[in-house]
């Protein structure tokens, strides 16, 4: 067995580690998170100038070292620069929030082909769809399914006995990750409880390709772009209170992301700001 390790890696943050060299830490499907040291990176003549860069699919091949879980790197080259993600400001601004929840919240040192293909498929979207709206649609896509690879996508199907009949609103518990159910124990004084609309229940359930029954007499679901908007930001707003809640990731972090993704917003000239 040679003394090194080769694999496929994503880019997802690099650091300067000294005025020549930099930390890059990288998400690999057989490893998950690898730190590595690239010394002398960015001097002129260095072997690794311009074959890495953020969002960049390389292969890679490092030395497994435990100490200060940095690892030694001995050779990387691109296999996918995605260009096109240096060309359009908010695709990359998605890009940018994807690889900063996968540096946070993919386990290290641990196998995960799933998340690694989940975000090379995210990462080749944005990069071939830069249209706003469709950066905010991958965000939460990628969201979801980096959700159900750890455990944690949140249960919003109803059970059967609890809700026979139709509500418009439920009561969803953070800790646990579901809708809240009578027959189950009632939350404790101080657990966190949100309400959720039903029409960001069926949003929910149509991306993970499930139907919910129409409540009784309801109108056809609306198709205006206004009401739309509400139920995708009612969504947005959830996925945000709950990875803040189950991942180390700070609420504003992704608010912001998220804000970047509106082009409806008039942008402010800095003259104008008093």
């Amino acid at each position: 067995m040679p003394p090194y390790h080769k694999t496929e890696a994503i880019a997802l943050q690099i650091r300067p580690w000294s005025k020549t060299s930099h930390i890059v830490t990288w998400l690999t499907p057989g490893h998950g998170c690898v730190v590595t040291s690239v010394k002398g990176a960015c001097r002129p003549k260095s072997a690794f100038l311009g074959q890495y860069d953020l969002f960049y699919t390389c292969e890679l091949l490092f030395y497994p070292r435990e100490r200060n879980g940095i690892h030694a790197i001995r050779e990387c080259a691109p296999l996918n620069r995605r260009d096109a993600l240096r060309e359009d400001w908010r695709a990359a601004a998605a890009a940018a929030y994807l690889a900063d929840l996968t540096a946070r919240a993919a386990p290290p040192r641990q196998p995960h082909p799933d998340i690694f293909a989940s975000l090379a498929a995210a990462l080749d979207t944005l990069a071939s769809v830069p249209a706003p709206a469709a950066c905010g649609n991958v965000i939460l896509r990628y969201e979801m399914r980096l959700l159900h690879h750890l455990g944690l996508l949140p249960d919003l199907t109803l059970c059967p006995e609890c809700h026979a009949a139709p509500a418009e609103w439920h009561r969803f518990s953070l800790p646990a990750g579901r809708i809240l159910c009578a027959h189950l124990a009632a939350p404790r004084p101080g657990e966190a409880v949100i309400s959720l609309h039903r029409a960001v229940q069926e949003r929910f359930l149509a991306l993970r390709g499930e139907a919910l029954p129409r409540l009784p007499g309801a109108p056809p679901p609306e198709k205006k772009n206004d009401a739309e908007a509400k139920v995708s930001l009612g969504l947005s707003r959830f996925f945000g209170i709950f990875i803040s809640f189950h991942l180390d990731v700070p609420a504003t972090v992704r608010r912001v992301a998220m804000e970047m993704m509106d082009d409806t917003k008039r942008t402010v000239d800095a003259s104008e700001e008093t």
